[in-house]
């Protein structure tokens, strides 16, 4: 099955429209068919959110760190989403999310970068125009622990958002970074001011770990294969849930489907330890490379001029 006939047929098991939907016994699929799903997306963003600063603020911070760690890549999930425009029908709403949550997890405008950077992935994937081979040009040419450095998905960011700065990169928008970075600093003033400055580090922390490690494994994972596979990206078993991200081929082929609807739709899936053995592969033995562009028309994202 090409492509073309794989979306054709994925957009028609989620349209509200199809047969699949209105002769389902189950009330639930039906639920997400629906315009009212989005709500998940809302819940789970508020819910992971509150759990994270209960946890922060009511619990020993050597307990609540490793259950936050995890909470905060699952917020970064969510806020993929709104990236993708999927939750509102207006992007506009969309990107007040994003530079609110770029402001409250002190992410100082890099959030904006990251929409910017992700949505040319997609429209670019795997080729010279999308970020990740930027990326990995990058680690090519530095050695040892600079080049292990670089390698992580934060880094990665702050050379992209540099490149921005000098104009490289037209896309970002510098009223966002600078909201986002304002909201940032009034967060850290809040925080000080309530008498809680360590949340300061600790937030930045969480968004570090989340940023440089779980996203960098991921990355791995989805995107970096042997020389010479013929495809665009890989999808892999998780252990904990993480909002069916790991369907990543589905996400591909249909960037506008939300994430209770992804699919897993190659007979490869790959196992548990897979980001793990894909980065070392990829940035420190170098026997993998990114994979192949995406051969079909991609979706339009013009997201990247709203």
């Amino acid at each position: 099955m090409t492509v073309h006939e794989l979306r054709a047929r994925l957009r028609e098991d989620r349209s509200p429209k199809s047969s699949n939907a209105e002769h389902s016994t189950s009330l639930w699929q039906r639920f997400l068919a629906s315009k009212h799903a989005s709500m998940l997306t809302h819940g789970s963003i508020v819910l992971l959110t509150a759990a994270k600063f209960w946890l922060l603020l009511n619990t020993p911070l050597w307990f609540a760190l490793v259950p936050c760690a995890l909470i905060e890549h699952r917020i970064g999930i969510m806020i993929h989403e709104y990236i993708h425009g999927i939750p509102f029908t207006r992007y506009k709403h969309s990107r007040w999310v994003i530079t609110f949550f770029d402001g409250m997890d002190l992410c100082f405008g890099l959030l904006e970068v990251f929409r910017v950077s992700h949505l040319t992935h997609h429209r670019w994937l795997n080729t010279e125009r999308d970020p990740a081979h930027f990326s990995v040009q990058t680690v090519e040419q530095r050695k040892g622990f600079v080049g292990l450095l670089l390698s992580l998905e934060f880094p990665q960011h702050v050379l992209y958002l540099w490149s921005a700065l000098r104009g490289r990169v037209l896309d970002i928008s510098p009223w966002r970074v600078a909201a986002g970075a304002a909201l940032s600093v009034g967060w850290i003033v809040f925080w000080v001011a309530m008498g809680y400055w360590w949340m300061w580090p600790v937030l930045q922390g969480l968004v570090l770990f989340s940023g440089a490690i779980s996203s960098s494994l991921r990355g791995a994972a989805e995107h970096h294969s042997y020389p010479g596979d013929p495809n665009y990206a890989n999808e892999y078993k998780v252990v904990i849930p993480a909002f069916h991200i790991n369907r990543h081929v589905h996400h591909h082929i249909d960037p506008s489907c939300p994430w209770y609807r992804l699919q897993f739709v190659t007979d490869r899936t790959l196992p548990i330890w897979a980001p793990y053995v894909h980065w070392y592969k990829a940035y420190v033995q170098k026997s993998y490379v990114l994979m192949q562009p995406m051969k079909a028309p991609r979706e339009d994202l013009n997201r990247l001029d709203s």
